[in-house]
């Protein structure tokens, strides 16, 4: 049965996305030291108000709580990360930037291309809701056919 068009011209958009995403991934990496999951769990934690636990920020990156682990490992190893027990529960074991890794977060170049934020923001919210939205329900249904994130491939072969 032949392809739709459509479904070409998503192939290939996706891909585009993929290949932006590989060489601005190698770009960090050769810039900051770190890899592109390492980088968002940084971003993450210096967007946090109060010390997380791996949990909530793999709730707020999308990735799975062991594959967030698996990168915290490797954080924690080179000194950018410290797991603390909480003093009011002690069950819990929260996340925070040490300052070699509030000094990494500073130096490392944005997650994404600075022209590409520099559009995304100048778009209405309106419409930065429809792009999030229709990119969300895309990685949805990519999941939902059985296809890893491309973050948690990434996550597989460099975190």
């Amino acid at each position: 049965m032949p392809m739709p068009p459509d479904i070409l011209q998503l192939v290939g958009a996706l891909r585009r996305i993929g290949q932006s995403l590989d060489t601005h991934s190698k770009t960090i990496e050769a810039d900051a030291g770190v890899t592109l999951p390492q980088l968002l769990l940084l971003e993450a934690l210096h967007a946090e108000p109060e010390p997380p636990t791996a949990g909530r920020l793999a709730q707020r990156v999308s990735l799975s709580q062991g594959t967030v682990t698996s990168i915290l490992d490797r954080l924690e190893a080179r000194g950018l990360v410290r797991r603390t027990r909480s003093e009011a529960d002690r069950r819990r074991v929260l996340v925070q930037l040490t300052v070699a890794g509030r000094s990494a977060h500073a130096a490392a170049p944005p997650l994404l291309h600075a022209d590409f934020i520099r559009g995304f923001s100048m778009l209405a919210a309106d419409e930065r809701g429809r792009l999030l939205d229709a990119v969300d329900r895309i990685a949805e249904m990519m999941r939902a056919a059985g296809d890893p994130s491309p973050l948690s491939q990434e996550t597989a072969q460099i975190a």
